[in-house]
């Protein structure tokens, strides 16, 4: 049991599916660019282009097999009559999922009203702690005003000269130097991030704040007694900040999911309807029969064409590959709702007594 979970384990660090934050700054630039930084239509293009690549390869390793099997007219037929219809089946499905996105924004004026109160309301409350004047109206603007303001204030907490008890200050410490370098590195990420950018809902989720308000709010029960009413107002404005920042990134997080399921959309219907057409004078040329029998370096016009017929055939799924392989990473990676910690490299203190 134990070498078929470190197999399974083996196989998630490979293909990119571990739980954990969603630190993309080690992996390799390949994986990172098909999983996330890449636009989807060109990871959809790649794709394609693997799969034609391996066809040819394929009727270049084994030429006569290869060309006998194409040669067999009623069989092909069948397959691109199978991709027809799942591509029509395919788009039916897409736009149904879609349809019930939209009609989830068609409500009332007052839920539209309290939805939009509800935004401004949270926003205000970044301005009330004089955190800044105006909170930004750009996500990743945002994400860097309460993010500085929760690095502000663990400075505040180790420097604040309260108890001296050694474990305290050793916690304080931890807590502080965690949310330091985090605090660097997504701001560092977010920098580089274009505005207006899918990017920028993204880059937040980065962010450890799951650990350190469990770390937070653990010190302040532990020590309570011990605390100086700065250490605990200290405290309290750390675990208010980071209680922000979970709500702004599961917001931002909505909205990403809200744009990814649009452009999905978008891009489905835009490829399908000429693949569609595609398709079906694919099957009419196949009945007419009017390829010549020639060979150039080992491929016939008939192998090159149902190759390429195939692949173009197949891309309607290759953009539901790249945009669902995308959508599905960021959720495998960030599934921490609110105190819950699922990162395994990060220690609790009931770790030990499980």
């Amino acid at each position: 049991m134990a070498d078929g979970d470190s197999a399974l384990q083996s196989l998630r660090d490979r293909i990119g599916t571990s739980r954990g934050r969603l630190d993309r700054s080690s992996e390799n630039r390949l994986k990172r660019w098909i999983l996330f930084d890449g636009n989807r239509e060109r990871v959809a293009t790649a794709l394609l282009a693997t799969v034609f690549a391996i066809l040819l390869a394929m009727g270049g390793i084994w030429p006569i097999e290869y060309q006998e099997l194409l040669a067999e007219t009623t069989m092909v037929q069948t397959v691109f009559n199978t991709l027809l219809s799942g591509t029509i089946l395919l788009v039916s499905i897409v736009v149904s999922i879609a349809a019930v996105g939209i009609s989830q924004e068609l409500t009332s004026l007052g839920n539209q009203s309290e939805r939009v109160d509800t935004i401004i309301d949270f926003q205000e409350e970044i301005e009330e702690h004089d955190i800044v004047d105006v909170s930004p109206a750009r996500p990743g603007q945002f994400m860097a005003v309460v993010l500085r303001s929760i690095k502000g204030r663990a400075n505040d907490l180790q420097s604040i000269d309260g108890t001296s008890d050694r474990e305290y200050r050793s916690e304080i410490e931890r807590l502080q130097r965690d949310i330091q370098m985090n605090t660097e590195e997504v701001l560092t990420t977010l920098s580089r991030v274009p505005d207006g950018s899918t990017d920028e809902l993204l880059t937040g989720l980065n962010y450890d704040s799951s650990w350190q308000l469990y770390q937070s709010r653990r010190i302040r029960t532990e020590y309570g007694d011990e605390l100086t009413s700065a250490e605990r107002a200290a405290i309290d404005d750390i675990v208010r900040m980071l209680r922000r920042q979970m709500v702004s990134r599961e917001y931002f997080k909505t909205l990403y999911y809200k744009l990814e399921l649009s452009d999905l959309s978008t891009t489905l219907l835009t490829v399908s309807l000429p693949i569609i057409v595609f398709i079906t004078y694919v099957l009419l040329a196949l009945d007419t029969g009017l390829f010549p029998d020639v060979t150039v370096f080992g491929y016939t016009p008939l192998t090159v064409f149902i190759s390429l017929a195939y692949t173009i055939a197949l891309a309607p799924y290759a953009v539901l590959t790249a945009y669902v392989l995308r959508a599905a990473n960021v959720t495998r990676r960030t599934p921490e709702e609110g105190p819950f910690v699922l990162d395994d490299d990060r220690e609790t203190a009931y770790d030990e007594r499980s």
